[in-house]
């Protein structure tokens, strides 16, 4: 007797799994770029989102007390309400008064945790956001 040639195949060839893990490896390599990217935009928005707080709690403050504080903690927090962001490094408030006007005025700096996020630099003065790419805080008095 001869044997059948029409056996029951059972599994995958070859070509279809080199052909399934190209796929993969193509769509793995457009997605996780653009991961990335999105992942750093919402580390800035929180970043972004912290510095507005800290203005919107200083300005509460000096409502209240007709100055400005560098004590996040116990000025910021306690006395006008500030909820600082975990994931926020929140830099040092310098306060100064203003050379033509001797009104008074504060700079502070914010960052998120993340690899690569940017610092957001701000002058109340000017109300200007300076952003930097950088890995840490820069001197107060050379980012105005």
């Amino acid at each position: 007797m001869s044997r059948t040639t029409n056996a029951v195949r059972k599994g995958f060839t070859l070509i279809e799994l080199l052909i399934v893990v190209t796929i993969i490896s193509i769509l793995s390599a457009i997605a996780i770029p653009q991961y990335s990217v999105y992942r750093k935009g919402a580390q800035d928005n929180a970043a972004e989102a912290a510095y507005h707080a800290v203005a919107m709690a200083q300005e509460a403050y000096f409502t209240s007390y007709n100055a400005y504080t560098v004590n996040y903690t116990e000025g910021l927090a306690k006395k006008a309400g500030l909820v600082k962001d975990q994931n926020v490094n929140y830099g040092p408030i310098s306060l100064y008064n203003h050379a033509d006007t001797n009104l008074q005025g504060f700079k502070f700096q914010v960052n998120h945790k993340g690899q690569g996020s940017s610092v957001y630099c701000y002058d109340s003065m000017s109300s200007v956001v300076v952003t930097k790419t950088t890995s840490g805080f820069l001197n107060s008095s050379t980012w105005n």
